[in-house]
């Protein structure tokens, strides 16, 4: 689950609960009413991502029998194409525009990372295994650069970049010593001149790593300390580095630090009420920091104008889904 801008519109793709179908809820930026459509009768097990690529709405999502698949529809019209990728049997996916390209990242079964891409318009999808021994990994392009961020099975965080349009994957180790959680997603934004990366740790702290682009040193800050966080997402909103939270409790909290500064600063935006796992997803939609988030009563939609204080909570309705 994650939302984003599309067009004029803020956008959730998630899974029904149960893994009984796939559904895109969008809301006009400045509206108040939440639109849902069903996308594909087969959900997979909540492993879907949206992202606007070239003129359409596009999603990835790993079906029940972990056959990799890729919708899109073109923005403003009703209709939803599919696409089959690969058989797999794949897991987590992420989906974004690199270049002129669509791309998909996801792990095999044999928990091998690779990427998918297609460029826009085309039907084709060409593949490329990045490395092995990876968890879960999250990609975004930075500068001429497709960039992924993974979790490996040692525990360690790593990155790994491409120039886009060429071949080798270069690889940088973040972290040391088994320092991540093995069930927490690294989330990678840009972030003014800097590729930035939240992660949990191991321990249930909440850790944020940052590189000014075109250089090899990485520089790691705790956020939260041992035993408060579950899941973690990362972006720019405004002047800011933001980071949306759940902690272990529960709770909903958000994380801002002014770009070039080293105070963060935290507020819980809604108290232990997230039951059904454990998704949140937080990015910058038109002037407002928004978050994304699952409780027990479905989706739950949380902005705040950038600038200001207090958080606005919208119950997405019909939204029986799972993370």
């Amino acid at each position: 689950m994650n939302v984003s801008q599309v067009g004029d519109s803020s956008v959730i793709a998630a899974v029904r609960w149960g893994g009984t179908g796939l559904l895109y809820y969008w809301q006009t930026i400045g509206g108040t009413q939440w639109n849902a459509e069903q996308v594909d009768s087969d959900g997979g097990w909540s492993t879907e991502w949206v992202a606007q690529v070239g003129n359409s709405s596009v999603i990835s999502n790993t079906h029940h029998d972990n056959s990799l698949w890729f919708y899109w529809q073109t923005i403003g019209t009703k209709q939803w194409n599919a696409e089959k990728v690969d058989n797999g049997p794949f897991g987590f996916t992420t989906v974004a525009q690199v270049g002129d390209s669509a791309v998909i990242v996801t792990n095999k079964g044999d928990n091998s990372l690779w990427y998918f891409w297609q460029t826009i318009g085309s039907r084709t999808w060409n593949s490329e295994q990045v490395t092995a021994g990876t968890i879960v990994a999250r990609v975004i392009q930075v500068g001429d650069r497709s960039v992924i961020a993974a979790n490996k099975i040692d525990n360690n965080l790593w990155v790994y970049w491409q120039t886009i349009g060429t071949a080798p994957w270069n690889a940088e180790q973040v972290t040391s010593s088994g320092g991540v959680s093995d069930t927490s997603m690294p989330s990678v934004a840009q972030v003014g001149n800097s590729l930035v990366i939240a992660d949990a740790g191991a321990d249930g702290s909440l850790w944020f790593y940052w590189q000014t682009i075109g250089t090899t040193q990485w520089n790691a800050e705790q956020v939260a300390g041992p035993g408060s966080i579950a899941s973690a997402d990362v972006a720019q909103v405004g002047n800011s580095s933001v980071i949306a939270a759940i902690h272990q409790d529960s709770s909903l909290w958000f994380y801002w630090q002014t770009i070039g500064t080293k105070q963060w600063n935290a507020e819980q935006v809604a108290a232990a009420r997230h039951t059904t796992g454990w998704s949140v997803s937080v990015a910058q939609i038109a002037n407002s920091s928004v978050i994304a988030a699952i409780d027990n009563s479905g989706l739950l939609y949380c902005w705040q104008t950038i600038g200001e204080s207090g958080w606005n909570l919208e119950q997405v309705p019909n939204s029986d889904v799972n993370g």
